[in-house]
C-alpha cells in the first residue's frame, strides 16, 4: 500500500474499517438463519475448531491421532485460507513419521483466482516443501486426456504466457 492516502482514500478506508465488521456479522446471521454457509465460512469454521498451532482444540488433537495422510487435488486452485486449514491439519508432521501429504496439480491449469487461489502456494510447496515435510515433486510424462498433436500445438502456440521459471516473488 502507499505510504500515505489522500484525504478521500482515508474517508473510505475509514468507512469500509466500520462498515465490514458489521456486514460480516449480518452475513454470519443469514447464515444462521437459512442454515447454510459458503465455502469461505466454511474453511473459516474449520480453522477456528482447529484452533491454533500454539492452543489446539482437542478436536485437532483428536484429529491429529486420527489422520495419516492428505491427498489434496487441484492444489494449485488452493487458497491461503485453505493452506493454513492444511498447515493445521499437518502442524506436528514431519518427514519419516509415518504420516504423508500427496498434492496433485498442475500451475498450468490454476483457474480459480476469483475465489483467493494463489497458484504460488503450489510452486512454494514444490520448491521448499510443506511445513516440516519435505516433498517429492513427480512429474507426470503420459497423457490420457489428448492425443499427443494437441498437447503440443498449445505448449508451443502458448509458450510466450508459459513462465520460462518459477518466480515465487509475486
Amino acid at each position: 500500500p502507499p505510504i500515505a492516502y489522500s484525504d478521500e482514500q482515508a474517508t473510505i478506508l475509514d468507512a469500509l474499517f466500520t462498515t465490514l465488521p458489521h456486514l460480516a456479522a449480518h452475513l454470519t446471521l443469514v447464515f444462521q438463519q437459512h442454515n447454510v454457509i459458503d465455502f469461505s465460512e466454511l474453511t473459516l469454521a474449520a480453522l477456528r475448531a482447529l484452533g491454533s498451532s500454539e492452543q489446539p482444540t482437542d478436536l485437532a488433537l483428536y484429529l491429529d491421532d486420527r489422520i495419516s495422510h492428505l491427498l489434496v487435488d487441484e492444489f494449485q486452485d488452493t487458497s491461503i485460507t485453505q493452506y493454513q486449514l492444511l498447515q493445521r491439519l499437518t502442524y506436528d508432521w514431519y518427514d519419516g513419521d509415518g504420516r504423508t501429504v500427496f498434492f496433485v496439480g498442475d500451475p498450468m491449469q490454476s483457474i480459480y483466482r476469483f475465489r483467493n487461489a494463489e497458484v504460488t502456494l503450489f510452486m512454494q510447496a514444490q520448491t521448499r516443501g510443506f511445513g516440516q515435510l519435505s516433498l517429492i515433486p513427480l512429474q507426470l510424462t503420459m497423457n490420457f486426456r489428448s492425443k499427443h498433436g494437441v498437447v503440443h500445438w498449445v505448449n508451443q502456440t502458448f509458450t510466450d504466457i508459459f513462465p520460462q521459471s518459477v518466480d515465487l516473488t509475486y
